[in-house]
C-alpha cells in the first residue's frame, strides 16, 4: 500500500478539520499533521482497513490538538514526527468511542426523515443545496430538519439516563375475545417494546426509541404490521397502543375480589347440580351415566358464563359492544396478559371455551381450566380435526363406525383422551347431546338464585372499577370485554373447590383431561 491510497482522503480530512477548528489555518496544519502521520504509518505497518484506520488517526491527532493548546501550530516538530509509532501501537479507541458513541445512539434515535438528512450531511459532506434536490425539498426544510435534529440530540445527550436496559417482555399473545391471530403480531421484543412504550400516551418514534433505547430505523421498520394488525393507532405522527395489558400486579388485585365468594358460589352448585343422577340418566344422552362429578365441568362453566354475561349486559347494562371487524379479515380484541417467565402461559386460573359449529347441525364445545388445558384435545389433530371430517355427525350414540378413522387417526385420539376402546370398537369419551337433551339437562337446574345474582354484580362491578384505576383512559371502551372473561375465572376458583370437596373428580395427571368437551347436535349454544 503506498502514498496514492491516501489520495482521496486528502479533501475529507481537510472539511472535517475545518468543521471542527472553524479556522482555516488551524485546519490546514491539522490536516497536514493527520497526513503525515498517515503516511508514515503506511511505510511501518500492514493496514486491514485503510479507512476505519485513517479516521481513527483524525480522531486521535484532533483530540491531541485540542488538548494541547495547538491553535497557533504551523509546523510538526521532529519530536512529534518521532512519536509517530507511539500514535498506531497506542490510539486511544476508548476515548474516541466514549467522544461519539452518544452521538451516534442518538443519531440511531432519529426518525428517517432526520437520520436521513443528518447522515448524509455530516457523513457524506453533502451541501443544503444537494440535500434539498436529493430529497425534494425546500432549503428552509432542510436547514429547519437540520436545527430540530441537533436539538434533539443536545436534549438527548444532556440526558443522565442514556443506556437502556433491555429485559426480555413476558407476555401471552395468543388470548383474543373474537376470532384473529393476536400473537401474528405481538410474538416478536421490538413489538412488544413498542407498544409497552406507546402504552400510557401517543408517542412519535423519536419519543418510542427514547423509551426503548430501540434504533428509530427498527421501530419504523416494525410499525406497518402493528398498524396493519390495529396492535397500534397512527393520531397524527403519533402512534398509540390498542389494546389493554394485564399486568401481573393488576391481576393480584382483582383475584382478591373473587376470592371471598368462591365458598358460597360452591355450595350453591353443590345444592342445585349434585342428587340429580337419576333423573339426568332419563334423559338419555350419550355419557349421562358418569355422573356430576364429571358433567359439573360442563354445567358449572355453562351455567356461571351464561349468568355473567346475561348480568353484565342486562341488570349492570355493561355491554362488550360489536366484535370490531379488522383489516386482516379477522374480528375481535387482543387479551394481552403479562406472564411470570419466558414460558408465557397465563395464570392456572384462567378459563374459557373453545368453540366449534357450522351454524346449523354440529356445535363442539371444550370448557378448559388452564391449570388442566392441554393442546392436543384441541388442536393437533384433536376436536378441529374431528369438526373437519364430520366424525361426531357419523358416530350415532358416541360409537364411530370403523371405517372412518384410520390407525394414525386412532392412535392420536387414544393419546388425546377422546375416544376409548371398548367391546363395540371405538367410541367417543365425551358428553354428546341432541338439541332436545341438552335443553331438558340444563332444565332441570333452577338457576333463579337473588343471593348468588348479587353476589355476581358485585364482584363484576369491583372488577370494572379496578380496571378503570389501570387501563389508559383511550382504552376504556375495551373495558367491558375484559370484565367478562377475567370474572369467568370464578369457574376455575369453584372448581377447586369442589374437587377438594370430593364433589368433582380429580384430573388424571398422565392423560388429557377431557371432562369439559362436550357435542350438541343441532343447536349453536351461547357459551
Amino acid at each position: 500500500m503506498d502514498g496514492k491510497n491516501i489520495i482521496p482522503y486528502i479533501d475529507p480530512i481537510f472539511r472535517f478539520c475545518y468543521r471542527r477548528l472553524n479556522n482555516r489555518c488551524d485546519a490546514e496544519d491539522l490536516a497536514s499533521e493527520i497526513l503525515c502521520h498517515v503516511l508514515e504509518g503506511l511505510k511501518k505497518y500492514e493496514i486491514e482497513s485503510l479507512d476505519g484506520w485513517v479516521w481513527r488517526i483524525a480522531h486521535n491527532r484532533y483530540a491531541r490538538f485540542i488538548a494541547v493548546g495547538k491553535r497557533n501550530s504551523a509546523l510538526i516538530s521532529d519530536r512529534e514526527l518521532c512519536e509517530v509509532e507511539n500514535d498506531y501501537c497506542q490510539i486511544d479507541e476508548r476515548s474516541v468511542e466514549e467522544e461519539f458513541e452518544p452521538v451516534f445512539k442518538c443519531l440511531h434515535r432519529l426518525s428517517f426523515e432526520y437520520r436521513n438528512i443528518f447522515v448524509d450531511y455530516y457523513m457524506s459532506e453533502m451541501s443544503v443545496r444537494q440535500l434539498s434536490r436529493k430529497y425534494g425539498l425546500p432549503e428552509t426544510t432542510v436547514k429547519w430538519r437540520l436545527n430540530a435534529g441537533r436539538e434533539k440530540i443536545r436534549k438527548w445527550i444532556g440526558e443522565e439516563q442514556m443506556e437502556k436496559v433491555y429485559q426480555r417482555i413476558n407476555w401471552n399473545t395468543t388470548g383474543c375475545n373474537g376470532n384473529m391471530d393476536s400473537d401474528r403480531y405481538l410474538h416478536t421484543q421490538i413489538a412488544r417494546a413498542i407498544c409497552r412504550a406507546a402504552y400510557e400516551k401517543p408517542l412519535t418514534v423519536e419519543e418510542i426509541s427514547a423509551c426503548t433505547g430501540i434504533p428509530a430505523m427498527y421501530i419504523e421498520d416494525e410499525l406497518p404490521r402493528l398498524e396493519y394488525g390495529e396492535a397500534l393507532r397512527k393520531t397524527g405522527n403519533k402512534y398509540v397502543t390498542n389494546f389493554i395489558i394485564l399486568q401481573l400486579a393488576d391481576r393480584a388485585g382483582m383475584e382478591d375480589i373473587l376470592t371471598p365468594m368462591i365458598k358460597e358460589v360452591a355450595d350453591y352448585f353443590e345444592q342445585i347440580l349434585w342428587g340429580r343422577d337419576e333423573e339426568l340418566e332419563q334423559i338419555g344422552f350419550y355419557r349421562c351415566d358418569t355422573g356430576m362429578e364429571r358433567l359439573g365441568y360442563i354445567f358449572i362453566p355453562y351455567f356461571l358464563r351464561k349468568r355473567i354475561q346475561e348480568l353484565k349486559n342486562g341488570r349492570l347494562n355493561l355491554p362488550d359492544g360489536d366484535f370490531p371487524p379488522r383489516k386482516d379479515g379477522g374480528y375481535g380484541w387482543f387479551h394481552i396478559q403479562e406472564t411470570l417467565d419466558e414460558k408465557e402461559q397465563v395464570t392456572d386460573h384462567a378459563t374459557g371455551c373453545y368453540s366449534l359449529h357450522d351454524g346449523a347441525n354440529v356445535g363442539i364445545y371444550y370448557y378448559w381450566i388452564k391449570k388442566y388445558f392441554d393442546q392436543r384435545i384441541y388442536h393437533n389433530g384433536g376436536l378441529e380435526w374431528m369438526f373437519r371430517h364430520n366424525i361426531l355427525p357419523h358416530s350415532p350414540r358416541g360409537i364411530i363406525p370403523g371405517n372412518i378413522l384410520t390407525e394414525d387417526d386412532i392412535l392420536r385420539l387414544l393419546e388425546a383422551n377422546l375416544i376409548r376402546k371398548s367391546e363395540n370398537g371405538y367410541q367417543l369419551n365425551f358428553a354428546c347431546f341432541t338439541q332436545k337433551q341438552f335443553r331438558e339437562a340444563c332444565g332441570l337446574f333452577a338457576m333463579e338464585d337473588g343471593r348468588l345474582d348479587d353476589l355476581l354484580c358485585d364482584s363484576i362491578l369491583a372488577i370494572r372499577k379496578t380496571f378503570e384505576k389501570f387501563v389508559p383512559r383511550h382504552l376504556h371502551s375495551q373495558i367491558n370485554q375484559w370484565v367478562a372473561s377475567f370474572s369467568a375465572e370464578i369457574i376455575s376458583y369453584v372448581a377447586e373447590e369442589l374437587k377438594q370437596r370430593g364433589k368433582l373428580t380429580k384430573p388424571d395427571p398422565d392423560r388429557p383431561f377431557v371432562d369439559g368437551v362436550f357435542y350438541v347436535e343441532g343447536e349453536n349454544i351461547k357459551t
